[in-house]
């Protein structure tokens, strides 16, 4: 396993640096553990840190530096965030919650507040 700060560092075609390891990666899948991520590659959960021999750039930092892309507000994040926790702190006390998809918590935040970008 690797450490975060050493990890190798790869440009992507914007010449953006992208750490070269599994928060970056095509294969990983999102877990609710805190330091693990599901390798879909691999088929088992690994460090957040982990650099595997089939690693590939995700579509997300492929992207990084494309001129198209668009800013989110705090207020949004910050929504996403507080979402999340009331449901990791429900499901902490044994609640069997529905967990919420991000297009649900984004009508939601778009009713209340409108658009979760910045600038439009």
């Amino acid at each position: 396993m690797t450490n975060a700060r050493n990890c190798q560092q790869v440009k992507n075609v914007f010449c953006i640096k992208v750490k070269k390891c599994c928060m970056s990666c095509a294969f990983k899948d999102f877990t609710r553990h805190i330091n693990k991520r599901q390798c879909t590659a691999l088929d088992k959960l690994v460090a957040h840190t982990h650099v595997c021999p089939k690693w590939a750039m995700s579509q997300q930092q492929r992207m990084a530096g494309f001129a198209k892309g668009k800013v989110k507000r705090k207020e949004y994040l910050m929504y996403v965030l507080s979402v999340r926790e009331e449901e990791s702190l429900a499901q902490q006390r044994g609640l069997k919650i529905k967990i919420k998809s991000i297009e649900t918590i984004r009508e939601e935040f778009e009713e209340q507040c409108g658009s979760i970008y910045a600038i439009e």
